[in-house]
């Protein structure tokens, strides 16, 4: 069980890892994304805070190694983070087939949870 945690906290943190860097440096591709779901742009102050979210995600899933609480908080907010894109997704209408990544990180985020909250 300790392997599959491992295998997607991985993923997440090069997930969160990429995502926090082309928000620390306004990078477009990172920013479009959100425009779309929010309906309007985010402001610089705003990108910047996802950015330091998921940098600190990206820390507690790789300190989750050893702390499983530490583990558990950065796949909560992983949960949250992209559990709130999916919602806005449906809720905004923006396209019938959804893109793999959010499910597939809503998902390893749940595993990761349930398997620190069991440890």
């Amino acid at each position: 069980m300790r392997i599959i945690a491992a295998v997607c906290s991985a993923i997440l943190v090069m997930e969160f890892v990429l995502h926090g860097l082309a928000m620390f440096i306004g990078m477009e591709a990172g920013i479009d994304p959100l425009t779309r779901h929010f309906g309007f742009r985010p402001e610089r102050w705003l990108v910047l805070l996802i950015g330091m979210l998921d940098a600190a995600a990206a820390a507690a899933l790789v300190a989750g190694w050893w702390h499983p609480w530490a583990a558990a908080a950065g796949a909560a907010y992983a949960l949250a983070f992209f559990g709130m894109m999916l919602v806005l997704r449906f809720h905004r209408h923006l396209g019938g087939i959804l893109p793999p990544d959010f499910p597939l990180f809503f998902t390893l985020a749940a595993v990761v949870l349930v398997l620190s909250l069991l440890r």
